[in-house]
């Protein structure tokens, strides 16, 4: 079939004759010519206007006309609108500036490309793109400044995606004659791009990537296989922060599921984490046993009174039945939570219920009491019953969360790893080890979590919970523990939360790189603070975190 056809459709194109364009695509399909080969025919004069205007400069009314052209032949196609996957949807906008021409040159070119384009228009605010992008749920931004003036607009721009809980979602491309790659690297912009050729690349390379992109759930649990995902997933901890950031005062966060749940999603869909975590604080286990708590109106609450005295421990302990966790006050109000969260949220991200250990459990039964040490010595034999009856008790809550929708389970365990390898080993491994079996068997990931300077113990968890995943503290050498570790269980953090609460953002940065670069390799890596996510870390630190997993954490991980 003659080519001459469509070379008169790239000719017409460039330049701008859009009186005949479309006679001529109309009787290229009469002629049985496929879509796919006028469209491209229409692009080729789109393009070679585009770097004319680029090369030598052209007059204003020659480039409408080309642009004209291509609309009105793209048009006589008669295509029906096609629905777009949110990754091949681009908002286009100008800030500060009637610069409507660029505009419409770049919006041909990507629908000659095959792509979806909002045009959030000239002229227009940082919140009006931003709004747009939220109203459309597009997954590209691309935008332009042409006045220095307006520089600072770029910076708000990413402050609106981030307050409308979407920056963590879309991929930014910055353009115009004011702008350059300085501007996009300081304002965390994710490209920035010289011309409308540059712009179609970036465009479709995000594109792909976003295609590519794993959900949470996907990352999650690819990695704890010790396999590499698309990047390195970020597990938060985080008790007062999400009550913080949600705007929630932490007595009415840790007492009811509307609240719990509240939060965590808040906190999510603001960061864009890998998973929502339902602990909330150690007494709420032990007010289950029966102890009293003790509840500061925006604090965390305290046990006022423990459920084992330490004069009578062992018969204190004989009196209590276990308890039912779906009629257990505050744990039941954390298991409602994760299934609420499940129900809004279904399996695109993981949840991580929350219990604690065995020996860990029983301490706090009995008022944390160091003391308690010399009994556990002189009466062994009976210590560990508690420590086996408290192991069931995980269990059932762990099932009850499980039945919710958990999909992960934490294991708070610290005072089980202060003690010596060998208390540890006689007292810890097994019941701990009972625990974790059970919860793999119910189709969870027990997530051990010990923070301190713990590096005496970790290696038992190879022995309790291989397949499962550990979260330490910043005192123990990662590099250490990866090698420890590697390939049996998943480690996840161990980001040092008072340094970064103080860093700069480009101290979290270069901090997130260099765990990155340590542990991530090979999957089995979960970024995350050692223990609990300040409530005082600067959001904009929260942010730099995230850029640094879709950027530095992508695999495959660079030297």
């Amino acid at each position: 079939m003659s080519d001459e056809m469509l070379e008169e459709i790239t000719e017409a194109a460039a330049e701008g004759n859009y009186k005949e364009i479309g006679r001529l695509v109309r009787k290229a399909r009469r002629k049985g010519f496929k879509v796919e080969e006028i469209i491209e025919a229409l692009s080729s004069g789109l393009t070679d206007t585009s770097k004319k205007y680029k090369s030598k400069g052209m007059y204003l009314d020659d480039i409408i006309k080309s642009a004209g052209a291509f609309e009105v032949g793209f048009q006589a196609l008669g295509l029906p609108d096609p629905t777009k996957e949110p990754e091949e949807k681009i908002i286009l906008g100008v800030m500060g500036g009637p610069w409507t021409i660029g505009t419409n040159i770049v919006s041909a070119n990507l629908k000659a490309h095959g792509f979806e384009v909002i045009n959030a228009g000239s002229d227009v605010t940082p919140e009006d793109i931003a709004k747009k992008t939220l109203e459309t749920d597009a997954r590209i931004v691309a935008f332009a400044i042409y006045l220095m003036q307006t520089k600072g607009d770029v910076s708000k721009l990413e402050e609106e995606l981030w307050k409308l809980g979407i920056r963590h979602k879309v991929k930014t491309i910055l353009s115009g004659p004011a702008a350059s790659s300085i501007m996009a690297q300081k304002s965390n912009v994710d490209a920035y791009v010289k011309d409308v050729n540059e712009l179609i690349l970036k465009v479709k390379e995000f594109s792909e990537e976003l295609k590519s992109e794993m959900s949470s759930y996907e990352r999650v649990m690819t990695s704890v296989a010790h396999k590499e995902p698309d990047r390195v997933p970020f597990m938060p901890f985080a008790q007062t922060f999400s009550a913080k950031v949600a705007g929630i005062p932490f007595s009415q966060y840790v007492s009811k599921a509307e609240k719990f749940v509240e939060g965590q999603i808040k906190a999510y869909k603001m960061f864009g984490w890998d998973a929502l975590c339902f602990s909330s604080d150690v007494g709420m286990y032990a007010e289950a046993c029966g102890a009293k708590i003790e509840f500061p109106y925006d604090d965390v609450p305290r046990i006022a009174k423990p459920v084992l005295s330490h004069a009578n421990l062992y018969e204190d302990f004989k009196k209590l039945d276990l308890p039912n966790p779906k009629k257990a006050g505050r744990l039941t109000e954390s298991i409602n939570a994760i299934e609420m969260a499940k129900k809004e949220l279904g399996d695109l991200v993981p949840l991580i219920g929350w219990t604690e250990g065995p020996f860990q459990g029983v301490t706090l039964l009995s008022g944390a009491d160091p003391m308690q040490l010399f009994y556990v010595l002189d009466h062994p034999d009976e210590f560990r019953e508690m420590l086996d009856w408290y192991a069931d008790f995980e269990i059932e809550v762990a099932r009850a969360m499980y039945e919710a929708g958990a999909d992960i389970i934490g294991v708070g365990e610290t005072a089980a790893y202060f003690m010596s390898p060998k208390f540890f080993e006689e007292f810890c491994l097994k019941p701990e080890k009972k625990a974790c079996q059970a919860i793999k068997k119910m189709g969870m990931i027990p997530l051990i979590h010990c923070c301190g300077y713990v590096p005496q113990c970790i290696h038992f968890a190879v022995e309790t919970n291989p397949g499962g995943a550990i979260q330490f503290d910043y005192q123990v050498d990662l590099a250490w523990a990866k090698n420890v570790l590697a390939n049996k269980v998943t480690i996840m953090g161990n980001l040092n939360y008072n340094k970064l609460t103080n860093s700069d953002t480009q101290g979290v940065y270069e901090d997130c790189r260099e765990h990155i670069k340590i542990a991530a390799k090979g999957g089995g890596f979960w970024l995350a603070f050692g223990c609990e996510i300040p409530r005082e870390l600067p959001i904009e630190n929260m942010r730099t975190i995230m850029r640094a997993v879709k950027t530095i954490g992508k695999y495959p991980i660079k030297s």
